[in-house]
């Protein structure tokens, strides 16, 4: 066939009018089917255009409506009805054919009826449910509960003083005794100050800053200050700017800070404690028991060029 294929079982006659037009215009109709889903009703103003198209070249379909001599657009009418009445009745029975729809619904009533006549629930939904008690905690033995105190004190970057302890709590001695051999108590230790004794956990506070905190508890101004520079100097090994002494956890004013570097340069057990200037004019302590002079300036000076 030269203009295309002919779609199986229709077939059409066509007058010598104007043949390629006509087939044409049927080609896109079937186009224009294919397109659609499968789901999709059919439209009633496309068929009927197209049949119209049809009527007026004299062409017919070779079917149902033909045999009868129907007027094509009625017959397209009439289909799409046919079709339209087919799926609401099929929809129909799928719903009624399944046992949650009858079981809910047996007289086929309205489903908002059905909801108002139903009774309402009395019961409670948890009544059958069991009741479940949570575990007893151990209760704690003085000693632990003492514990808990100085555990509390360390998360606080506090230290805890014996004298505390014992103006606080009763038999604090026979407690502090018992805490070693506790598991539970394992993380409290103790250190010793130029005062007195004091208590931490090793689990919220390091070793070195229960040092620290045990100079300032101490409130020797002195010690803490060389104890510190000579920390430094041991450990990393640096110098230690003077400004280090003004922030947390010391926060001595300048005027602290360089009173108390006066009175160290008066005695003799500081006299391991130095100053110097880096070459941005910023004042460091240095202890010469474990870095020299040259050494301790050199590694205070900033770079003035960077890679």
């Amino acid at each position: 066939m030269l203009f295309g294929r002919r779609k199986p079982g229709y077939t059409t006659t066509v007058d010598g009018s104007d043949p390629e037009q006509v087939i044409l215009d049927l080609q896109k109709a079937e186009m224009a089917a294919k397109k659609k889903p499968k789901s999709e009703v059919f439209d009633m103003d496309a068929a009927s255009e197209t049949a119209r198209r049809l009527k007026e070249t004299g062409s017919v379909f070779d079917g149902s409506a033909a045999k009868t001599g129907e007027d094509v657009i009625a017959a397209v009418e009439k289909e799409t009805a046919a079709l339209a009445a087919k799926q609401a009745a099929a929809s129909d029975a799928a719903a009624a054919s399944t046992p949650e729809a009858a079981a809910e619904n047996p007289a086929g009533q309205d489903l908002l009826d059905f909801l108002a006549a139903a009774p309402e629930a009395t019961n409670d939904p948890f009544a059958d449910q069991p009741t479940v008690t949570a575990p007893e905690l151990p209760q704690l033995t003085p000693a632990q509960e003492l514990a808990g105190y100085i555990r509390s004190r360390s998360a606080s970057a506090l230290v805890t003083p014996h004298a505390l302890l014992v103006s606080e709590v009763e038999n604090a001695d026979e407690l502090l005794a018992q805490m070693p051999e506790d598991p539970q108590c394992q993380d409290i230790v103790s250190r010793q100050g130029a005062k007195d004794i004091y208590y931490y956990s090793n689990a919220n506070m390091s070793d070195n800053y229960a040092m620290i905190a045990q100079l300032i508890e101490d409130k020797d101004l002195c010690t803490m200050v060389s104890e510190m520079v000579r920390f430094n100097a041991r450990i990393y090994p640096s110098a230690t700017p003077m400004r280090y002494f003004r922030r947390s956890p010391y926060n001595l004013s300048q005027e602290e800070v360089e009173q108390t570097w006066q009175a160290m340069q008066a005695r003799p057990e500081y006299a391991d404690i130095e100053e110097l200037t880096n070459n941005q004019n910023e004042r460091f302590l240095f202890s010469t028991k474990y870095l020299t002079r040259r050494y301790a300036k050199a590694i205070s000076d900033v770079d003035d060029y960077c890679d």
